[in-house]
């Protein structure tokens, strides 16, 4: 009698995605934690090198460690290597580890790295879909390194080759790490600020990241279909609202602040003001202490890290399409209108659920860890520990120095943070909750509930 395969049961795909990143982090932190890693030749912090591992994995960037003074080639090459596997996402390493193995790759074994991806993303086959992110990414990256060593080269000799690599994969990556510290008393971009070559392409690299992979492959394929897509549509729209009205904020609250724009030309002024709107959404890159800017500036700075970029891309936040949909919610419920309508369409009410879960998730989170450092440290600033809480969750990477004072359980938090804003609130939340069988409620009959609300 023939026996029968016991059906094995696949891993819940939001676990499967926890477990990888962690799996990755805690390999990176190992690496980073050995002498081989750093200039001294000693063994490292482990919570330190543990901090720097998540914040690349999940392409933060805020760091306690200072990334070129400290860490060796080899530490900085692991870096790198985190930023890139982060900034890709975990389909693609899912996809490669199943390519080298010869298996066969199936849409189930996608689907499982690709929870962020839309329908829309998966019309083409899942070997051609790996391939098509990994080349449009490198072919990008590979573009702004060139392009960065004209710059970089000449001020650094060969080293500069390295650090044009180094930043272009951490600019479209969003992930906010450079190698700038090599020369003294620099603070990110500080020494480049009145270089439009080096500013106009690190806004261009954060910018084509923060748009995703959904938009590259609809634009690369425009001129056959024809058409766009309503998420690149709103995409393309709400990005480029948001970078300018940013700066058009930065560049008129900082205009007169001395500690920052104010000494700079108009024409820097303005390009810088561009840059940091552009950063401030999930990249990082600060221009001067951050500690400097005026208060308002840091509201705007922390709204727009809150919101981020585009869905399926290298940035975090709660991205642009949700703050878009929470908007037309709102306006067809002031007109009256039972369903949420956008650009001539109206919006499936399983996207208006996901929107608001996102939100409300992504804001307890946000409370929570807030609650928990200033539990952990005693006499740590309320403004500077919501501006770095943000700055994790978004995966942003913007600090005003909190992070570096933070004691151990602080930084565990943070590391919490940080990987949850990458994985997403609502993927996590799944990942820790038992699912139960819930087809039979659909053929339950129940009664209709009436609640006043407002």
């Amino acid at each position: 009698m023939p026996k029968l395969k016991k059906k094995t049961r696949q891993m819940q795909p939001s676990r499967m995605l926890v477990l990888g990143f962690s799996i990755i982090i805690l390999t990176g932190a190992t690496l980073l934690f050995l002498p081989i890693s750093s200039k001294s030749g000693q063994f490292s912090s482990f919570i330190d090198c543990l901090f720097t591992a998540t914040s690349a994995t999940c392409v933060t960037g805020i760091t306690v460690l200072d990334t070129f003074n400290y860490f060796n080639g080899f530490g900085q090459g692991v870096i790198l290597a985190l930023i890139q596997v982060g900034g890709l996402g975990f389909l693609t390493l899912v996809t490669f580890i199943n390519l080298i193995l010869g298996k066969k790759l199936g849409w189930s074994t996608v689907k499982i790295a690709a929870s962020d991806l839309t329908d829309n993303a998966l019309e083409t086959t899942p070997k051609r879909l790996f391939y098509e992110i990994v080349l449009y990414s490198f072919a990008i990256e590979f573009v702004g390194a060139v392009i960065l060593s004209f710059v970089f080269v000449p001020d650094f000799g060969a080293l500069g080759i390295f650090e044009a690599i180094f930043l272009s994969v951490s600019a479209f990556c969003n992930a906010g790490f450079d190698l700038l510290t090599a020369t003294p008393g620099a603070v990110g971009l500080s020494e480049y600020t009145n270089n439009p070559l080096v500013m106009i392409t690190l806004i261009v690299l954060i910018t084509t990241g923060g748009l995703g992979f959904i938009v590259w492959r609809n634009i690369r394929h425009y001129n056959k279909t024809k058409r766009l897509l309503l998420h690149t549509k709103l995409v393309l729209i709400m990005a480029a609202v948001m970078l300018f009205v940013g700066a058009a904020i930065i560049f008129i609250v900082e205009f007169g602040n001395q500690d920052t724009l104010g000494q700079m030309p108009v024409g820097e002024k303005i390009l810088t003001s561009i840059f940091l709107s552009a950063s401030s959404r999930t990249a990082g890159f600060p221009c001067f202490d951050m500690n400097d800017l005026m208060p308002f500036t840091k509201i705007i700075i922390t709204i727009l890290m809150f919101i981020g970029a585009a869905p399926a891309s290298t940035a975090g936040g709660i991205k642009i399409t949700t703050v878009a949909l929470v908007v037309c919610t709102v306006i067809s419920v002031l007109k009256g209108r039972e369903d949420t309508y956008l650009m001539g369409h109206r919006i499936k009410r399983d996207a208006i659920y996901k929107t608001f879960t996102v939100i409300v998730l992504s804001l307890t989170l946000i409370a929570v860890s807030f609650t928990g450092i200033l539990m952990c440290c005693e006499g740590m600033s309320l403004q500077k520990t919501i501006f770095e809480v943000v700055s994790a969750f978004s995966t942003t990477g913007f600090s005003v120095g909190a992070s570096a004072e933070m004691n151990v359980p602080a930084k565990l938090i943070m590391v919490f943070t940080m990987l949850a804003g990458r994985i997403g609130p609502v993927t996590l939340m799944t990942s820790l909750i038992i699912r139960k069988n819930h087809n039979s409620d659909k053929n339950r009959i129940l009664p209709e509930g009436n609640i006043l609300v407002g």
